[in-house]
């Protein structure tokens, strides 16, 4: 069988379903399966963010090998030290908001190319080369729960 060197996985995080605030955790961590292959490395290329609910604002996306929650929905990240250790963060993106181009007038396409963010998953966590996302608002906003969704486009390394 032929090794596919790009692919793409798309999740739908279940977002904080209220008003959050700047800095406010809007999602904790969710599974990206099949990021790469275990224990080894893939680059992240580029992201899309379907924004069902128009809120047109960026979002800050944390990655990590492990799946530890950053806080509270709809609070300031609260994440212990030894919890952030734990993770083994992989790197922070920041998501643009949706303007102009990709609005769909009730809702709207970001799009992020070219990240190249290494990311690899942890050879103790899983078996299927995941690694997790999470989500932090950066504008105050009222979400619904599956108001995102995502799209990862990986390279194997």
């Amino acid at each position: 069988m032929a090794h596919k060197k790009f692919h793409s996985v798309i999740v739908t995080p279940v977002c904080m379903a209220g008003e959050v605030e700047d800095g406010e955790v809007l999602f904790n961590p969710i599974k990206i399966p099949g990021a790469c292959a275990r224990s080894s490395s893939s680059l992240l290329r580029s992201i899309s963010m379907i924004d069902f609910d128009d809120k047109k604002a960026a979002v800050d996306l944390y990655f990590m090998q492990v799946s530890k929650n950053l806080g509270t929905l709809a609070a300031v990240i609260s994440i212990t030290d030894a919890n952030l250790l734990l993770a083994k963060p992989l790197g922070c993106v920041i998501m643009p908001a949706v303007s102009g181009l990709g609005d769909y007038v009730l809702g709207g396409i970001s799009t992020l190319a070219d990240i190249n963010l290494v990311v690899n998953s942890d050879v103790n966590d899983n078996d299927e080369g995941a690694i997790y996302v999470a989500g932090v608002a950066t504008d105050t906003h009222t979400y619904t729960a599956t108001g995102i969704q995502l799209t990862f486009g990986f390279e194997v390394l």
